[in-house]
């Protein structure tokens, strides 16, 4: 459990430095274009759409890891459950640690991973509307569309897959 739990906290360690490191680079290209009257407008978009399309690889990768985590939890709750049945040498369980095998489900809000996903998703649709900026500067509130627009959508296929484990053995 503390092996996926970790995990993921690896993952956005890496993706904060990855998002840091592209959007530096991706703009950076780009003003130094703008100040030499160079147009480097498609090197700064492949950029920040690789950096994208690994965001997003970095997004199901920690909502996988979430799956894999509530799998190893509840066969660790299984466990529990059976040892605390018997109530070996008088032993209550009066703290109530989990021992529920149904628990903890695969998607929660109130989970720091839920959280941790969330921030992913956001950062990726930062630099889609990064991404947006370059290729259309006319219309700001575009802007703020696709960022929505891609969170929201992130966000919803997260939590349709892990709610679609619930389901399955």
């Amino acid at each position: 459990m503390r092996h996926y739990d970790g995990q993921i906290l690896d993952i956005c360690k890496f993706a904060f430095t990855a998002y840091t490191a592209v959007l530096g680079a991706g703009l950076a290209i780009y003003k130094y274009g703008v100040d030499k009257g160079i147009d480097y407008k498609g090197p700064a978009i492949a950029i920040l759409s690789v950096g994208l399309f690994l965001g997003l690889c970095m997004m199901a990768l920690a909502t996988r890891n979430r799956a894999y985590y509530v799998l190893v939890a509840r066969y660790i709750n299984e466990h529990r459950a059976f040892f605390l049945s018997s109530k070996p040498l008088g032993f209550e369980n009066r703290t109530r640690m989990y021992s529920n095998p149904d628990h903890p489900p695969f998607f929660n809000w109130h989970s720091a991973q839920t959280l941790l996903m969330a921030v992913l998703s956001g950062l990726n649709s930062f630099l889609a509307a990064t991404l947006a900026f370059l290729i259309s500067t006319e219309k700001r509130w575009i802007l703020w569309a696709v960022f929505l627009a891609c969170w929201l959508c992130q966000l919803a296929i997260a939590i349709t897959y892990l709610k679609c484990r619930e389901r399955k053995n």
